[in-house]
């Protein structure tokens, strides 16, 4: 069986795309790799590029654009080895970053999903894990407690503040740019859910792990250059869409795990913010 799948979903990022092609190729050995490309209907020539360039990378050309989930769900269920890990295209690896996630997890057998830590092009370190969502009552009692009761605040604040990313160690979530999971996991929780069209897709899928009773790694001892300027990277007016797009999907994660209840409080919560009113 083949050590690791790799997962691209492509939406009219060729240039980026032939770079995390060029450097998974130029980086990647000492294990048993397939690379799966997801074309979303790109008008760039995506396709044709990965086809001429990249003759050993599994195309799959869709005719419209799917979404994150389904794309990569395409790929996840024809795949066959013992871990997946998906991959956006406007990264690229350094060292031999995909052996190291297969050694750990091999060496790890509690670890369900792993990730990286992520570099922007300067070198500094971009957000890559985080804590699962707070129920909306949790956030009201921890304002309340922070404004009149300072000395009693800690909590997820202490957790998140202790955290080295320079080492490997347990967090909630980590997301969907560079995400590894185990076969076992993966067959246990089953694919990725596909209302989440763009969006805390990966928070849902850790969040099913870790009720399942997998752990979560970020492994900070591995790094991965993310230049964070693909498919999304779009206009202001476009970048204000995919806020609400992401505030529509955290409204979906709370009502899927919270209930109606949290939902409803959390897009209060958003619309009481002055800087998202006009999201509600």
């Amino acid at each position: 069986m083949t050590d690791l799948t790799v997962i691209i979903v492509n939406w009219n990022t060729r240039r980026l795309l032939h770079g995390c092609l060029t450097s998974v190729f130029r980086h990647t050995s000492g294990i048993s790799c397939q690379v799966t490309v997801v074309d979303n209907a790109s008008s760039d020539g995506s396709p044709d590029m990965v086809a001429k360039a990249f003759p050993d990378v599994r195309l799959i050309r869709n005719q419209e654009n799917l979404g994150f989930s389904r794309a990569n769900n395409q790929a996840l269920c024809s795949a066959s080895s013992r871990y997946f890990l998906l991959l956006n295209s406007d990264t690229a690896l350094q060292d031999n970053a995909f052996k190291e996630i297969v050694a750990f997890m091999d060496a790890h057998s509690n670890a369900g999903i792993s990730g990286t830590r992520l570099l922007n092009s300067d070198g500094s370190r971009q957000y890559s894990c985080d804590l699962f969502p707070r129920r909306p009552l949790t956030i009201l009692f921890d304002k309340i407690r922070d404004r009149f009761f300072p000395s009693l605040s800690g909590g997820w604040q202490d957790r998140m503040s202790a955290w080295d990313f320079r080492q490997d160690f347990l967090v909630d979530y980590v997301i969907g740019a560079v995400l590894c999971i185990r076969r076992e996991t993966f067959e246990q929780i089953g694919l990725l859910d596909e209302r989440f069209f763009m969006y805390a897709e990966d928070i849902d899928w850790c969040f099913r792990a870790a009720r399942a009773g997998w752990q979560t790694y970020y492994l900070g001892s591995i790094s991965i250059s993310h230049y964070n300027r693909g498919s999304s990277q779009k206009t202001p007016g476009q970048a204000l869409r995919l806020q609400q797009m992401r505030t529509h999907s955290l409204r979906k994660f709370y009502r899927k795990h919270y209930g109606l209840l949290d939902s409803v409080l959390f897009s209060l919560i958003v619309c009481l913010k002055k800087n998202h009113s006009n999201e509600c």
